[in-house]
């Protein structure tokens, strides 16, 4: 079978810094509230147009997550660089989607290339690529950072460095990256699943920190975006459903069939399994 490509750059040093980028950026960061929902995020015909693009979208295959997932060094990999494209976007107030968005982008380009083990230089350099794409897409364009402005700890990273990798990431997903996420469907999910109109608020902000919570988990992470909405405002909106009340919950959509009830139950249970 034909191995994946190995990606290298020469470092100049091959140390991780994380004690730095902690202090600098003050811990992890969920992303900022106030650009995650679109305006016609409770639209029904919007929704229909949302879950044909996520349909038309390849997502990991089963080997390939099992792959990852059970590789040490790749869990590495996706350990840190999640905390750095969480810390950092604590620094450039980047919405949830993009931090999110990112993510998607890192776990495509472990998928398909491999970064040798122990080279942590490699690790951030490939944070910060994911990072940039993703604000470039989400926020607007005259407040993404340039390259520059990317903290990079002890690691001597140059712009073009980062462009290259920006280049390869890109390739992996055919210069396609707009890619749906579930904050896409949080409106929609929330205002149908959560009744009491006093607890709107709150089920939208809790439904956003399970959303980002899941991160952690590729297997999670990995269905559909809107099945994780849907699950994530579901543990945000009682965390004791029976099989059964998930059940007339999702049959309760004015969208039928787009679910199914044992991926939502998948995603619910492991939400509450992993106590997010």
């Amino acid at each position: 079978m034909e191995q994946p490509p190995v990606f290298r750059i020469l470092p100049i040093r091959d140390d991780e810094d994380d004690e730095e980028m902690l202090q600098e950026n003050g811990g992890d960061y969920d992303g900022d509230d106030d650009n995650d929902d679109d305006p016609d995020g409770n639209d029904v015909n919007y929704i229909r147009i949302l879950i044909g693009r996520e349909l038309a979208t390849d997502r990991l295959n089963d080997q390939q997550v099992e792959g990852l997932v059970n590789d040490n060094w790749n869990q590495q990999i996706r350990t840190r660089a999640i905390r750095y494209i969480r810390r950092t976007g604590r620094i450039f107030q980047f919405s949830r989607r993009t931090l999110y968005r990112s993510v998607i982008y890192l776990d495509r380009f472990l998928a398909y290339r491999v970064i040798a083990n122990g080279q942590l230089w490699a690790v951030r350099l490939i944070a910060v690529a994911c990072l940039s794409l993703s604000a470039k897409m989400n926020d607007n364009i005259d407040d993404v950072p340039p390259l520059s402005d990317y903290p990079v700890g002890a690691y001597n990273i140059s712009v073009n460095a980062i462009q290259r990798m920006e280049i390869l990431v890109l390739v992996d997903f055919n210069w396609n990256m707009n890619c749906v996420t579930p904050f896409d469907f949080r409106i929609f999910f929330v205002s149908r699943f959560c009744r009491d109109v006093t607890r709107l608020d709150i089920t939208r902000i809790t439904t956003a920190r399970i959303i980002m919570s899941a991160l952690r988990d590729l297997r999670l992470m990995n269905h559909r975006p809107s099945v994780i909405a849907a699950a994530a405002t579901l543990v945000a909106v009682n965390r004791d459903f029976t099989i059964q009340e998930l059940v007339i919950e999702i049959n309760a959509l004015p969208i039928n069939g787009f679910l199914q009830i044992a991926d939502v139950s998948y995603c619910y249970n492991r939400m509450l399994e992993l106590n997010i």
